[in-house]
Order: C-alpha cells, then structure tokens, then sequence
C-alpha cells in the first residue's frame, strides 16, 4: 500500500514541479492557473496570488514529502540526531514558505519567488486599494 502511495505523492510532486517551471517559462499558461485555483472562495484577486506563489507551494509540497516518506519509513526507535534535524528543517522550510506564500498574495513581495512575468502585478491589498480610490 505504501508503494502506492509514495507512487502517487512522487507523480504528483514531478507534475507540479514541471508546471511551476512552465509557469516561470511561459506567461501564457497564467490563465491555466487561474482555472486550477477557481475553487478559492477569495476573489480573482487572490487566485492570481496564488499562481504568482505557485513555486513556493512546490517547495512546500516537496518538504511535506520529506516528512511523509520519513515518517512511514523510519519507526520511532530508528530515527537519529540527523533525522530528527531533517524532520526539524523540513518543518521550519513549510512554515517560511507558508509565511513567504501569504506574502506574495498580500503585496507581491519577495519578488525573486514570483514568476519573472508577474512581478509587476499588484499584490491583493495594493489591488483592492487601487480598485476603492477609483
């Protein structure tokens, strides 16, 4: 059963991680993007955040791996002092992409992790500001 389950998690990360870099290559595959996101309750707004923070869920996606296939293959008796600060780094990586990923949706900020054709847009704070003055 656990082959199954590495089989698909590992399909899954391959696929997103080759999205994210046709993201970064190609601007025409934004509204591709935008359609994946249309189940987000929050606006358009926050949908296009959501695709300018996409490589930063990859990462995320990427360290949950990490923890899930550590955690179904080492028992409690066999994880070490290297184990453990792999499943401590794997942990602090998701919450700083997390924090990072909120960040780009609210203003668009850091721009070294938005898509290259993307890091003119207006975060979703800066956009609603703009939309009330009008």
């Amino acid at each position: 059963m656990y082959y199954v389950i590495a089989a698909f998690l590992g399909t899954a990360l391959v696929f997103m991680t080759w999205r994210a870099i046709r993201l970064w290559r190609h601007p025409e595959v934004i509204d591709d993007f935008s359609t994946a996101f249309a189940f987000l309750p929050f606006g358009e707004d926050v949908r296009r955040g959501e695709v300018r923070s996409v490589l930063l869920t990859v990462i995320t996606m990427w360290s949950a791996a990490v923890l899930f296939v550590g955690g179904l293959t080492l028992t409690e008796a066999e994880i070490s002092t290297a184990g453990a600060y792999v499943a401590a780094g794997a942990v602090l990586v998701i919450l700083l992409c997390l924090l990072c990923e909120l960040s780009v949706i609210l203003f668009n900020r850091p721009k070294f992790v938005v898509p290259p054709h993307m890091r003119a847009d207006l975060g979703v704070l800066a956009a609603r500001r703009a939309r009330r003055r009008r």
